[in-house]
């Protein structure tokens, strides 16, 4: 019985960590779809400073976020994937959440609801 209860709890643990991953590359393709979309308009400098400002401010509530880096002209999540342990793994979604709410609303303090309104089209017709 405590066999199998082993096995279970290890399928049980492999499959969290598994859907955990695949929560971390969805977000991952939407953050670079992002910031490949408003590179263009906003430019190199300004994306990543933007960006970098949205980290800080959700690592304040989710520290692992404070793990994602902007490096070679690119948001990278290798540090990340790394650092993360099992307890940071429970709330990573909605770490990813609040990021990409705090990146919007510093786009649209420093652009106005327009460039926001476009990026959510494109960005939900993915």
């Amino acid at each position: 019985m405590n066999e199998e209860k082993d096995i279970k709890e290890t399928i049980r643990e492999k499959v969290d960590v598994s859907v955990k991953e695949e929560v971390i590359d969805i977000y991952e393709d939407l953050l670079k779809t992002i910031w490949s979309k408003i590179t263009p308009t906003l430019g190199l400098v300004t994306t990543a400073a933007m960006t970098d400002r949205a980290i800080k401010k959700t690592s304040n509530t989710y520290p692992i976020i404070r793990h994602l880096e902007i490096k070679e002209e690119q948001i990278s999540f290798a540090e990340l994937r790394t650092s993360m342990g099992e307890r940071d793994r429970e709330n990573i979604k909605d770490g990813f959440k609040d990021l990409i709410a705090n990146l919007f609303d510093i786009l649209a303090k420093l652009t106005g609801n327009i460039l926001v309104d476009k990026l959510l089209k494109e960005v939900g017709d993915i």
